[in-house]
């Protein structure tokens, strides 16, 4: 055994004991004897310099440098388990049937082109994207897992954050041709602006800037329920938009689109997957999600 991996196994022995408050129910979890973790702990406390476990007859007491060793000691541990559980996904055999919901224009630009290389490691597995915009219930939808970008999720089911996007205030230059530039979020009261859909015409837009974070009650008379189709609307003078980074930087770089508040920042879009707890969920919809975080980690940061 290599001296690391000699540690790691000796830190998850000490974790246990911490756990279970015993070297003997500790041992008889791991499948050890008790000599061998007390041996363990021992040369572990010698290679530290400190005593990290007080022990009686009748319980184990953790010290002051235990308790400063133990989140460090459970961190190592829970990396090194999803380590060798991401390993063990990837090359055990995946069956059965995915149903993802996915954003239609984030979904089709940076989850559909990696899809192919994936699905093609599991033959035996059948997926169904279902493209929507809509926040979805996983239950009511019958589907496994859902990606949202937007609000960060309040749900009971386990949310996986991906990462987050910025976001621009836009408008094109036929729309800024009839209507003065907003200089601060206050002005954007007095503009046509283009909302994703709601049972209300207007929505509170909230900005950090120079005076700090303010939010601004807007209005339109136009609304979808669908990113890139608020952004034809844009293109087409129609209005005001608040759109995510990556819809609309390529339009504000050709000068389709202009930039609008330089100085003030919208909080940014949280990416997110939904799922059923871990202990729970398929393997197919932990590998999924595994998936999703290493496609779209060097889009999201």
């Amino acid at each position: 055994m290599s001296r690391a991996v000699d540690r790691l196994t000796t830190a998850a022995a000490f974790v246990r004991i911490v756990e279970l408050g015993s070297f003997t129910a500790a041992a008889r979890d791991l499948g050890l004897r008790q000599a061998t973790v007390s041996r363990w702990i021992a040369t572990l406390e010698d290679e530290l310099g400190v005593r990290l476990l007080d022990r009686t007859t009748r319980a184990v007491r953790v010290t002051e440098a235990g308790e400063r060793f133990i989140a460090d000691a459970r961190a190592l541990v829970e990396v090194w388990d999803g380590a060798v559980e991401r390993a063990a996904r990837r090359t055990q055999r995946l069956a059965g049937r995915l149903r993802v919901s996915l954003p239609v224009v984030f979904g089709e630009r940076f989850v559909t082109p990696h899809l192919a290389a994936w699905a093609a490691r599991h033959p035996s597995l059948a997926v169904e994207l279902v493209f929507s915009d809509r926040y979805v219930d996983l239950v009511e939808a019958g589907v496994d897992l859902a990606v949202r970008v937007g609000r960060p999720v309040d749900s009971a089911y386990r949310a996986r954050n991906l990462g987050a996007t910025p976001r621009r205030l836009v408008a094109a230059p036929s729309y800024l041709t009839g209507h003065p530039a907003p200089t601060r979020p206050s002005d954007l009261a007095a503009h046509a602006c283009l909302l994703h859909s709601g049972l209300d015409n207007r929505a509170v837009w909230t900005f950090d800037g120079p005076e700090g974070v303010a939010g601004v009650e807007v209005r339109g008379r136009l609304a979808a329920n669908h990113s890139d189709t608020l952004r034809q609307l844009a293109l087409g003078g129609l209005g005001v938009a608040l759109l995510a980074s990556w819809l609309v930087d390529d339009d504000l770089a050709a000068g389709r689109l202009v930039a609008l508040l330089p100085r003030y920042a919208a909080p940014p879009a949280a990416v997110q997957v939904l799922y059923a707890s871990p202990r729970h969920a398929p393997r197919a919809v932990t590998a999924f999600v595994d998936f999703l975080a290493e496609t779209l980690a060097p889009i999201l940061g």
